[in-house]
Parts: C-alpha cells; structure tokens; sequence
C-alpha cells in the first residue's frame, strides 16, 4: 500500500523530526517505544497502540511495547517472556510482518480470518485497526499498530503517519538492540527494558570497581556430557545444549536478573536493585519448571531414556567487587568475591534430588515465601590442596509458597496517603495481593458510599492504617462498620499502626483485633501476607 506522504500536516513533520533527533541521544529501547506509542496514539487519535516484535527462537510474535487501558495485561500475558504468542500465520500481525505490507482494516469485529485470542483473554474488541511492518537495512523486525480511532476511519494521514513512526521504532530497535549484544560480550546482558539511559550504564562500566551487596545465581546441566555420548549427532547435542541455555537466559532477564557469562552448560547471572534476592530464588524455581518442560520434549523425539538429565542451581547473596575489568580494547564487566566460589561450589553440589541450594543470607531474605526446605548443614568450602576450608550454613530449597491471589480493602485518612503508596500499593502486588485503594479505584464523579461498597464486594480483607489522622476521620470509622456489617471480613480486619494511636480512637471494634507495628523488625507487606497464609 503506498501513500502519499504529502497528506501529512506541517504539525506532523514536526513532531516527527522532533522524535528523530531524539532517537540520536536515546538507547533505552523502553523509554524511547513508549514515547513513540503516546504519540502515535495522539496524532491518529486512537486509544490503543503496540509494537509487536518477532521471536526468533520460537517463530512468534509478542508485544514489545503497548500504549492503552490494557497495556500491563498485554506485556505480561503476550510478552517476549510469555508462554502465548501470537502466531505468525493466522494472524492479521503475522500477513503483515510476512509480507512487509501496510493495512488498514474498518471491520475486524466480524472479521473470521483476525486473530481473536488477544481480545477474548483481555475482554476487549478490537474493530479497527492501521498496521505497518517494521523494517530496518530491508529486514522486517516486526509491526507496530494503532487500534480502534475513537472518531471516523482510519485515512490516508494515518497510515502515513503510522510508516513514518514504524520507521523510526525500527531504528530505535535497531540501535537498542546494537547496544544491548556489546553489553552482552562485556557481560552486562539485560532485557532491555531497564530504565537506565545510555548515559548511566556506560557511566556504570567505566567507573573503577566498587562493593556491592548482591545475588548470584550459577545454573548448571546434569549430565549433558553423557546427553552428548547418546545424541544421534552433533547438531542434535548443539540444539539441546542451545535451547537449555536459551531457556536460562530468558528465566534471568524475565526476573531482571543480568547474565553475566555463559559457563558451559550454564551461566551466571546476577540480580541487583529492589528485592534481587527473591527474583533470584523466583528466577531458579522457574528454571526448574522450564527444565522439567524441555526434558519433557527431549524424550518424546528420543529413543533414549533422557531421566538422567537434571538441573542444579547455586545462589548466594554477599558483598562484592563489582566493575568492568580488562584492557582499553578489551573490557568485560563481572563480579569478583568469595559468594561467586561459593554459588559454584553450591552449583557443583546440587545433585541427588537436591536442586536448589543457597546459602545463609539468602534464606534469610526469602524464608517467607518458601513452603519447603532443609538445613541449615554445614558446607566447608576448600581451593584444591587446601586441607582445612571455610564452614557456611547451607539450605536446600524445595518449593515455593503458594501465591496468596487475593484483595485487599486498604481504609485510611488521606494524610497517610505517603505510607499507603510507599508501604502497601508498591509492595503488596509483589506477594500476590491485590489492593483497593480509594483515591485511585474511585472514578471522579463516582458516588463515594456507593464506590466504597464495590471496593468492599471485590475485597476478601480490610486494612485499616492507624494514626492520629485516621482517628480523626469519619470515612475511615464508616468504611470499618460497612465491613463489620458483612460477615466474610470476620476475623479478616488487619490495622496497622503508624504512629502508636490507640486502635479505639479509630473505631472501637479494632480492640479486638491484633494490630501491627508498621515500624517492627519485619516489613509490613510481608507481615500481612504471612499472616492472611495462616488463615488461608
């Protein structure tokens, strides 16, 4: 489809200029896709707009960037990391990433051959719809699409606005992803959507080394020198070897882990930043299930028994040297310390049933959201020669909690708003649990009561943050006699005092009921979900 690329109004040129001298100073690939996405959304006047990338090692395509009500849904659901993807064939993405062809569609909601599976797993329709191939140096990476124009169809400025913008994602893409296999050979390999800009990661590899508290995680194959003895051929060992180490790097970048070196028939990764050692612990008991699925497929192609094969994983979590060693031409970034001999050793170790083994510091910090486990024994760490080693508790991990997948009513004055957003809404998701929180679930112009109510029916618990504040305000009072009112919240009212008021100044009916410190040794979020795992 051609079009005339003199539809577009001095206003477009413009914007689009502007977006690309900014690619010229931007590499983050997240930042940059989603700043694309809000334009293209405004100037065609559409509320949904993606940008779908092909997966090369699964034929696939998956959303890579997403601008509307469904975004979070759609990046999770139908990602790069994701169990579903859409099919190349079947799919109006897929005529479109094939044939390197514009197409505009007025009528999809009816449409037999458009893929629908998206729109049934979001409940949503899609009914209209501008798609353009993304293509760079003549080779299609993708497409990028604007859906549902809130006003009229789509025209001819829209499609050319949408051939300008495919243009500029796939040098965006290009170049982020240029970027992002140099950092892989330095060892800095990240899934590209960190939101550090150029800027600080090439600040961050060229500073001198520096200490860091970190976790590092070595996953290794069981018995793949034996797997290459019975591989009908060379290739077949090559592919299993490959797909094993491509299902690693994925669990580690799907966790926003780093991998840092492959090792063999493993690799080393590192987590840094919020909560990196329970992505880490998360990360190795998603590699075992993913494990567990490939061997699967192994010995369905194979007349060999594959059981033998198995997984071992060491973590430990310690300060570091972390930096970039090396020459001026050649420079590889990794960590240098006592945890790195130890996550090997602990790595060489996990055998005989045992797959997962961490040390100390690392239990410590995940305890809580482990169902079973052993230790801690005694593990001597020894170089070769050496007679005497050095003693470290060791713990086996054998499974996780289960989630709790439940929802929260969180009843509170607006001055403790600060606590609420740092304390709960950021940090509760991150154990499964779902929050209604007023100033954000409370469409303006709702009715508050009415409002309040829906909150409570979707809510399985009530949270009620006690302070001098709350004491003061009759919401907070009416929001705990509407969940006294309804029996499924009996036994299920957690407060949680902030600055020591008297649960009673809040409402009566909270005497009876076990408070929590919000200043106590444990953090809060955790402290909740413990204590809604007791009831469960």
């Amino acid at each position: 489809m051609r079009i005339d690329k003199n539809v577009l109004t001095p206003e477009d040129l413009l914007i689009l200029v502007q977006i690309a001298s900014e690619l010229t100073a931007q590499i983050n690939l997240k930042t940059m896709l989603q700043h694309i996405l809000d334009k293209a959304c405004s100037l065609t006047n559409s509320p949904d707009c993606s940008v779908i990338l092909h997966n090369e090692n699964r034929n696939t395509l998956y959303f890579a960037a997403v601008e509307g009500d469904n975004s979070e849904a759609l990046l999770e659901k139908w990602g790069e990391f994701s169990e579903q993807q859409i099919p190349i064939h079947g799919s109006k993405a897929g005529k479109v990433f094939v044939s390197g062809k514009s197409e505009v569609y007025h009528e999809l909601e009816n449409d037999l051959t458009h893929y629908k599976e998206v729109d049934r797993d979001l409940k949503s329709s899609t009914q209209r719809m501008v798609c353009v191939p993304l293509i760079v140096s003549g080779h299609t990476i993708g497409v990028m699409q604007v859906l549902n124009k809130r006003e009229n169809n789509y025209d001819k400025r829209d499609i050319a606005l949408m051939e300008h913008f495919s243009s500029l994602a796939a040098v965006a893409i290009r170049n982020a992803r240029l970027f992002q296999a140099i950092q892989a050979y330095m060892g800095y390999y990240t899934s590209g959507q960190t939101d550090k800009d150029l800027t600080e990661i090439m600040v961050e590899l060229k500073k001198p080394a520096w200490l860091e508290k970190l976790t590092i995680i070595i996953p290794d194959m069981r018995g793949f020198t034996q797997l290459v003895q019975f591989a009908d051929s060379p290739e077949t060992a090559q592919k299993r070897l490959n797909e094993f180490l491509t299902m690693l790097t994925e669990e580690v970048l799907k966790h926003g882990g780093v991998v840092n070196k492959f090792l063999g028939d493993g690799v080393m990764a590192i987590f840094r930043d919020s909560n990196y050692t329970i992505r880490a612990v998360k990360c190795a008991f998603s590699m075992v299930d993913r494990f567990n699925e490939l061997k699967k497929i192994w010995n369905e192609g194979s007349n060999i028994d594959l059981d033998f094969l198995d997984i071992g994983i060491g973590i430990t979590t310690d300060a570091v040297m972390l930096g970039t060693i090396g020459t001026h031409t050649v420079r590889d970034f990794t960590v240098i310390g006592n945890a790195v001999n130890l996550a090997s050793a602990f790595e060489n170790a996990a055998r005989d049933g045992k797959r997962i083994l961490v040390d100390n510091i690392t239990f410590q910090a995940v305890k809580d959201i482990i169902g079973k486990f052993e230790g801690p024994e005694i593990f001597e760490l020894r170089k070769p020669g050496q007679k005497v080693g050095h003693p470290f508790k060791q713990y086996h991990l054998s499974n996780l909690k289960q989630p709790v997948h439940t929802t929260v009513f969180i009843s509170h004055s607006i001055e403790d708003r600060d606590f609420v957003e740092k304390e709960l809404t950021a940090v509760l998701p991150e154990h499964s649990i779902n929050t209604w929180y007023a100033p954000d679930d409370i469409p303006k112009g709702e009715n508050w009561v009415r409002s309040i109510r829906e909150g409570l029916s979707r809510s399985q618990w009530m949270i009620v943050v006690v302070s001098k504040d709350s004491a003061k305000s009759p919401w907070v009072r009416k929001e705990i006699d509407l969940a006294l009112a309804d029996s499924r919240f009996e036994g299920k009212i957690i407060p949680i005092n902030i600055d020591n008021t008297d649960p009673q100044k809040v409402n009566e009916w909270l005497i009876s009921m076990q408070a929590i410190n919000a200043y106590g040794e444990e953090s809060v979020a955790r402290v909740i979900c413990n204590r809604i795992l007791e009831m469960q």
